[in-house]
């Protein structure tokens, strides 16, 4: 049995949303010990990370609280597509991924490069969206550079509506943050609706097909966040 691990290794000084607390993880094991001991100190929103809706809703569900059955289900992958045309157009709403039904895409003027870095609506097939889990895939990491955490794309707010009416568990993403950098009211549609958030996944290029069955392994924390391992079966 295969799997496709879409998790960031979590290393000393791992890149972190800016302002975030820095990570330090070091070897502190001395010479007069027989065995290797490390020392972690960081934020829990490093690397490859699930946020709880604790993280926005003061009385929501701390990672701890969160049912396995939410955590592990079949997971739907979504395609950015039409990369060349929404250079600086990155919102993330239903008709921007795999959309077949609307030969005429290509050609509308809303798919043509803005300035508010927003995917509109005519760039995802939310019909698409069949399962309880949903993987995005932008394709877009910066990963390493500072354009990562501050020039990704992010959802519409209409996108994240949808997915609330869909009933999801939970929405990973490719990038650092499901919302436009230095907001956060993305956050509060998805958590205020009891969906969880993973951030930072990597390896998407590896998805080739729409669905796997998908797990999303927290640590058991009293936290609003947690790492977590990522990982589909093939």
């Amino acid at each position: 049995m295969e799997y496709i691990d879409l998790t960031r290794t979590l290393k000393n000084k791992i890149p972190v949303y800016p302002n975030d607390p820095k990570t330090k993880l070091e070897k502190i094991k001395d010479d007069s010990t027989d065995y290797n001991l490390f020392y972690l100190k960081t934020g829990l929103h490093s690397g490859t990370h699930i946020d709880s809706p604790y993280h926005y809703i003061e009385n929501g569900e701390k990672i701890n609280e969160i049912k396995l059955e939410r955590l592990i289900s079949k997971g739907n992958v979504l395609n950015l597509k039409n990369k060349n045309n929404l250079t600086e157009n990155k919102k993330i709403n239903e008709n921007n991924k795999n959309n077949k039904n609307n030969k005429n895409n290509e050609n509308n003027e809303n798919n043509k490069i803005t300035k508010n870095k927003e995917i509109n609506k005519n760039n995802i097939n939310i019909e698409n969206i069949k399962e309880k889990i949903v993987i995005l895939n932008t394709k877009d990491s910066k990963w390493g550079t500072k354009e990562y955490f501050t020039d990704n794309y992010y959802l519409s707010k209409q996108f994240a509506k949808i997915l609330v009416k869909k009933g999801i568990y939970g929405l990973c993403v490719d990038t650092g943050s499901v919302d436009k950098f230095g907001e956060s009211k993305i956050h509060k549609i998805l958590l205020k609706n009891n969906i969880w958030i993973v951030e930072n996944i990597t390896n998407t290029n590896q998805l080739i097909k729409n669905t796997y069955l998908t797990y999303v392994i927290p640590a058991k924390m009293e936290s609003e966040a947690s790492f977590a391992r990522i990982f589909v079966k093939k």
